[in-house]
């Protein structure tokens, strides 16, 4: 780096912080760009002229309007895109003149410039800006990405916090950098935690395949309050645009990216013990099936006529809900085991925040990933006899469950796939994905969590949302939200309630982040069953009676009818 000292319009540098500029400090933000794990990122404690930021962070409490936006990756109060700052009245824009001068500070050829420097990244668009006011509140979050959309190449966020009180880490809301198992692939932990501060400024280069990133809920009272936007590589007609830029062909998919695309689900089934499925003699509820179901199951779910009665409303609307599913006696043995490990774990009627990473990991409670797709803990147990998650699986994987699966939806499965998951409080939760399967597959959940009415409004997540696919044209930037865009179906977290699901081809599920506030885990035995292939005569007949998920709908609930 040369020794000379950067040159800059003073107008520009009385917005920064004294200092900032000069070569001891641009070396010392240099060189611990170079040297940073997992990627290259850095903080720096103090970027703006303190009274400058000030007038902006009253301008922005005072002045702006914050949307609430709610996904299965975020929660967060947001601004409009501070782009669009020029293009608003005089009279509105000298009520925002500090914002307006401290956007054109961050975007002006000389902080360009210092930014190309530190992180080597080369020359950035001095045309397309790209920024937004983000408040996290008590239970805002960002889930793990890696912001590979598009032209940007540094993320960058400057935060806003109480001037005059510091943020404690115990209040949540860091910034969390995740390491790579390999390239695309995020550990299930990060490594690096940034708490927020005023005036402090962290960026890093978004790099393909490694930039994984998450926001930690927010589980304290004050407002972690910041400006966040990207630099983008040169557009056309500036200086060092290249054309062929972001059409490498190793380049990694974004995050988003691997979410939407398609996945061979036909590799991951357990098939059932059938030559020819479609040739299969079906046995139905004999009298030793519906003993075998008694030994766990309710035995009101064992009476024909509610069978028949539940078969029918599941033709009429795709999917049905079972109260009190399990039996007394197994469900006291479940209850007495969820319970046990979440005292143990600190997550029953946690008011500690948020318990560290790692929180619940035995030789049977393992943590599934990656974080970009999902988090949370499977039991591996095959001990049936002692563990009651195991023996629930075995349930669940059984032939006579089959049966009675198929007694209700009218079609036999021929395989299945599912597992004994544990959501825990302020870590957990399942990213949008989409069923490929043209078929459609049968999602089958037993949920259970306890003080079931604090789940029931949805407000502290574990809710189960199935969502209309994505229309071809939608911003690849933007994951669709389970509101006014229509969400098919939602099911908050219930107690001993089991769900019976025909998901069609197309449809997004997901499992809402599980915040630190609530009382526990969420626990499931969630499996997923593999459909035969539909015949021509099916499909007619699909088309004149519609059985899978189209559009909006409210699923009947039984218990006694």
């Amino acid at each position: 780096m040369s020794n000379k000292r950067q040159k800059l319009d003073d107008n520009v540098e009385s917005k920064f912080y004294k200092g900032l500029f000069e070569h001891e400090s641009l070396k010392a933000i240099e060189e611990s760009f170079k040297q940073s794990k997992p990627y290259l990122h850095c903080k720096i404690d103090q970027l703006f002229e303190d009274g400058l930021l000030r007038r902006v962070q009253k301008e922005i409490l005072r002045s702006l309007h914050f949307t609430l936006k709610e996904t299965d990756i975020y929660k967060v109060l947001q601004t409009g895109d501070l782009a669009n700052l020029d293009g608003l009245p005089k009279h509105e824009l000298e009520q925002l003149s500090s914002l307006f001068e401290l956007r054109n500070s961050i975007y002006s050829s000389e902080f360009r410039s210092f930014i190309s420097q530190v992180t080597g990244c080369g020359p950035l668009s001095g045309s397309k800006m790209d920024m937004s006011i983000n408040s996290y509140q008590t239970g805002c979050h960002l889930l793990n990405h890696d912001d590979v959309i598009g032209t940007r190449r540094v993320s960058y966020i400057l935060y806003l916090t109480d001037p005059d009180i510091p943020w404690l880490p115990k209040e949540g809301g860091a910034l969390e950098l995740y390491p790579v198992i390999k390239k695309g692939t995020p550990a299930s932990e990060p490594t690096v935690s940034i708490p927020p501060q005023w005036n402090q400024f962290v960026m890093f280069t978004v790099q393909p395949g490694h930039s994984f990133h998450s926001v930690e809920e927010v589980v304290g009272t004050g407002n972690r309050l910041s400006i966040s936007g990207w630099f983008h590589i040169p557009q056309k007609g500036e200086i060092g645009y290249d054309p062929n830029a972001g059409n490498e062909e190793d380049v990694a998919k974004s995050s988003l990216q691997q979410l939407q695309e398609e996945q061979n689900a036909e590799d991951y089934y357990t098939r059932y013990a059938v030559q020819n499925p479609q040739e299969e003699e079906i046995v139905g509820l004999t009298e030793d099936v519906l003993v075998d179901l008694a030994e766990w199951m309710n035995p009101h779910y064992l009476d024909l006529k509610v069978i028949s009665q539940m078969s029918e409303k599941f033709l009429d609307e795709s999917a049905i809900q079972c109260k009190q599913f399990l039996s007394e006696a197994t469900l006291a043995r479940l209850e007495s085991a969820t319970i046990a490990l979440d005292k143990k774990d600190n997550l029953y009627e946690n008011k500690e925040g948020i318990v560290p990473h790692g929180t619940g990991v035995t030789k049977d409670w393992v943590v599934q990933g990656p974080p970009h797709q999902l988090r949370y803990m499977i039991n591996k147990s095959t001990d049936k006899n002692d563990d009651i998650f195991a023996y629930l699986r075995s349930k669940f994987e059984s032939e006579s469950f089959r049966l009675w699966l198929n007694s209700i939806v009218q079609i036999l499965p021929i395989g299945y796939r599912g597992e004994a998951r544990r959501f825990r409080p302020g870590h957990d939760y399942t990213l949008a994905t989409t069923n490929k399967r043209s078929q459609g597959v049968l999602d089958v959940t037993f949920c259970t969590v306890d003080k079931a009415a604090l789940w029931k409004d949805g407000d502290i997540g574990g809710y189960e949302c199935y969502m209309a696919p994505h229309d071809d044209e939608e911003d690849p930037a933007t994951y669709k939200a389970a509101d006014e865009d229509g969400a098919l179906l939602t099911l908050p977290a219930g107690h001993n309630e089991l769900s019976i699901v025909l998901r069609d081809e197309g449809v997004m599920r997901f499992i809402k982040y599980v915040s630190a506030k609530s009382p526990g885990s969420r626990w499931d035995i969630c499996y997923e069953y593999d459909l035969p292939d539909k015949s021509d005569d099916e499909e007619e007949q699909e088309v004149e009676n519609p059985v899978y998920i189209h559009k909006p709908l409210q699923v009947t609930s039984f218990l006694f009818i």
